[in-house]
């Protein structure tokens, strides 16, 4: 008897997975060619149909680029690579463990000052107007009463910034880091927007930004930017904290170690 065929789809999906590896093997850019289809198929120990599977599939997904002069490596699109290479690694990771929040407030912090001084530099009347536009309606005096809500406008107001910075894969990066906190199950995140005073607070940094912005200032801006996140990176670490201490002394009330806990 003879060994029966793997199915079609099983080795074109190998395929599709070689022609990756071959790709960051070769540390091939984009632009360079791959080797011929017919290389590729003896190479790959597969037919001609399993590897135009393949081939389309890395086309779709936008790692390669069928030419009439061949195949080559594709130019990333910024979102895909961005989805791929930051939110979908990652997304688990934020989930089972909240302390990845504050690694994201870290690159936060390394990006958003960059983007709010290119936008200064950048930004037209139109995307500053969008930038205020995104700010009005954060105004703690007619925002509703939504943390959720709060945080997707807080959310939208910086990624004008960066839209405004006229810096595509940047945009997209950031996008990715709101989605993933947007995402993940975060107490301390839904916190911060909850006590009135904070809302306040919040509200007077994102327009200190925004004016640096409109009056095109990128020192201002930067400036503003970092003021801004290390606030909020300061004060959701304080939370995180604090109901770390509630939790402990919750267990310990459970388990009896407490004058309380041993009251009649």
């Amino acid at each position: 008897m003879t060994p029966a065929r793997p199915p079609r789809n099983s080795v074109s999906s190998r395929v599709e997975a070689e022609i990756e590896r071959m790709i960051s093997a070769r540390r091939l850019r984009p632009g360079d060619r791959l080797p011929s289809e017919r290389a590729l198929a003896e190479k790959l120990g597969a037919s001609r149909t399993a590897l135009r599977e393949a081939i389309g599939r890395l086309a779709a997904r936008g790692r390669v680029e069928v030419r009439k002069t061949g195949l080559v490596v594709a130019q990333p699109d910024a979102r895909v690579w961005a989805q791929e290479t930051i939110a979908a690694p990652l997304a688990p990771l934020l989930a089972l463990h909240q302390d990845y929040g504050h690694d994201v407030m870290e690159i936060r912090l390394a990006l958003e000052g960059t983007a709010a001084a290119q936008a200064a530099l950048r930004a037209d009347a139109a995307a500053k107007a969008r930038i205020r536009d995104a700010l009005g309606v954060m105004n703690p005096s007619e925002a509703p009463d939504d943390p959720a809500a709060e945080a997707r406008n807080d959310a939208a107001f910086h990624l004008s910034i960066a839209e405004a910075s006229d810096n595509a894969v940047l945009y997209q990066v950031m996008h990715s880091l709101f989605g993933l906190l947007e995402s993940s199950i975060s107490e301390s995140r839904d916190k911060l927007y909850q006590e009135p005073r904070m809302a306040e607070a919040l509200y007077r940094q994102h327009l200190a930004l925004c004016d640096a912005i409109a009056a095109g200032d990128p020192q201002a801006a930067r400036a503003a930017s970092d003021a801004h996140l290390n606030f909020v990176a300061s004060t959701i670490r304080q939370i995180d904290e604090d109901l770390a201490r509630k939790a402990r002394a919750s267990a310990a009330r459970a388990a009896g170690l407490t004058a309380e806990s041993s009251k009649p």
